[in-house]
């Protein structure tokens, strides 16, 4: 991918963590992407840890510069990624997957990819963002890991990880390019939202039926809570269970 200056690294503590020493160094441009074999202290949404075989999946870090021109909600970043990522997951297998709020993406309720983005803001307006994504690729154990899934494990058979990487960053391109259209991204992402018939939710301890309808610009979740009613949550307020 021409767009994209791919640096490949055996192993770092995290691909996020290993962008943000290069910016430290002035050692990055804009649009590079730290791709890891293996990653000691991945990390996820929230400080949660990602845990990954040696050189079974893909582990990647794309540094983006905003543009002056950039005006839309910053949410849009969460937006586009996703939807670049879900296409990723379902270009290598036909069972259908979907995106579950906040930053994962689930193939046959199991979770196959994580994401997590750290925007730099100079005072209101963003600076850079570094995108972090993980997909499973080629890993079939999890150990004491739950409900987590690969590429390898739904289609039967391994696959390279450059045609993984490439398929993201063209993904990557597509939706970057729509970046305005906030409109657009927003109305395909609720379409393809995991937990729109139902599911269950943990709120302050307690597990309650209900069911998705509908991320907002900001990127809170709108849900349907059995004796509660619709009500908007923050991503630290809700958690879906799958």
């Amino acid at each position: 991918m021409s767009a994209y200056n791919i640096i490949k690294v055996n192993a770092t503590k995290s691909t996020n963590d290993k962008v943000k020493m290069l910016i430290k160094s002035k050692k990055i441009n804009n649009k590079d992407v730290i791709s890891a074999k293996y990653q000691y202290k991945g990390k996820g949404q929230l400080a949660k840890r990602w845990f990954s075989s040696y050189g079974n999946n893909l582990l990647c870090s794309l540094y983006l510069e905003s543009t002056k021109d950039f005006k839309s909600p910053i949410y849009t970043l969460n937006f586009a990624t996703s939807l670049s990522v879900l296409k990723t997951v379902n270009f290598f297998i036909k069972e259908k997957s979907f995106i579950k709020w906040p930053n994962d993406i689930l193939s046959e309720n199991r979770k196959i990819s994580g994401i997590l983005i750290e925007n730099n803001f100079k005072t209101s307006d963003l600076s850079y963002s570094i995108i972090g994504t993980g997909i499973n690729v080629n890993q079939t154990r999890f150990n004491n890991i739950k409900h987590a899934t690969s590429l390898k494990k739904i289609s039967g058979k391994n696959i390279d990880l450059n045609e993984v990487l490439d398929q993201l960053l063209k993904n990557y391109d597509t939706y970057f390019k729509r970046i305005h259209d906030i409109k657009y991204l927003s109305k395909e992402f609720n379409q393809n939202l995991y937990g729109k018939n139902k599911c269950k939710f943990l709120i302050k301890e307690k597990i309650f039926n209900g069911k998705v309808e509908r991320v907002l610009f900001n990127g809170n979740l709108v849900a349907q809570i059995e004796n509660i009613g619709s009500k908007e949550f923050k991503s630290s307020e809700i958690k879906i269970i799958y």
